[in-house]
């Protein structure tokens, strides 16, 4: 019986990331459009923020600025939710909805969120609103689970001056779309290994009971 339990969670589990990673896919592939669009036809710069540079130093310092940006926020990341408690919980909660992820599936959902956002806030949003407007309204639409103002709203701002700043200083996309994917990366897979140690955690404490 408890195997049966827990093919039943198990298949529950794989429909259920099968239809988050549909939905995903549907708001950040329109969210990109939208983005590329304005872009394109509104600012004239969708070319011109996507080329990369043909000059080696150029490029590594792009690439270079992309990494660095990561490793901050990164940082930042790790120093919020040793400081504020709400912001452990709502990893938690992350955890449990994105942790039963395999490694492809976790790194494509990185992938598309950061074309998205990117493309959107920087590319369409930002020529417009400028380098803070832009963070506020980013950070006003990562609110918490209860749909609410939260400390990730703060974390989400802060990410937002970083991503923009980048965007501004070198008039290319590239950097803040390195870092943005290689935040949403090391942070999607270490959510999944968070679950993992979770469920073990779980399966151990109900073999205990039993």
């Amino acid at each position: 019986m408890q195997d049966q339990n827990d093919a039943g969670n198990e298949t529950s589990n794989i429909e259920q990331m099968g239809n988050f990673v549909l939905s995903s896919s549907v708001f950040y592939v329109g969210m990109a459009g939208v983005g590329a669009m304005v872009s394109l036809y509104r600012h004239h710069s969708l070319k011109k923020i996507l080329t990369l540079p043909a000059e080696m130093p150029a490029l590594a310092t792009l690439l270079g600025l992309g990494l660095l940006g990561a490793a901050v926020l990164l940082i930042a990341n790790y120093l919020f939710e040793e400081q504020f408690p709400s912001f452990k919980i709502f990893r938690h909660v992350l955890m449990q909805m994105i942790g039963s992820a395999t490694i492809p599936v976790a790194l494509y959902l990185a992938f598309i969120s950061a074309i998205g956002e990117e493309l959107l806030f920087r590319a369409a949003v930002q020529p417009v609103l400028g380098l803070v407007g832009t963070s506020l309204l980013f950070g006003l639409l990562h609110l918490g689970p209860q749909g609410l103002i939260s400390v990730w709203t703060l974390w989400a701002i802060i990410s937002g001056l970083m991503l923009g700043w980048m965007f501004d200083a070198t008039g290319n996309l590239w950097p803040s779309l390195i870092c943005h994917f290689l935040v949403n990366a090391i942070s999607m897979l270490t959510l999944r290994m968070q679950y993992r140690r979770f469920l073990a955690t779980h399966s151990k404490q109900k073999a205990n009971k039993a």
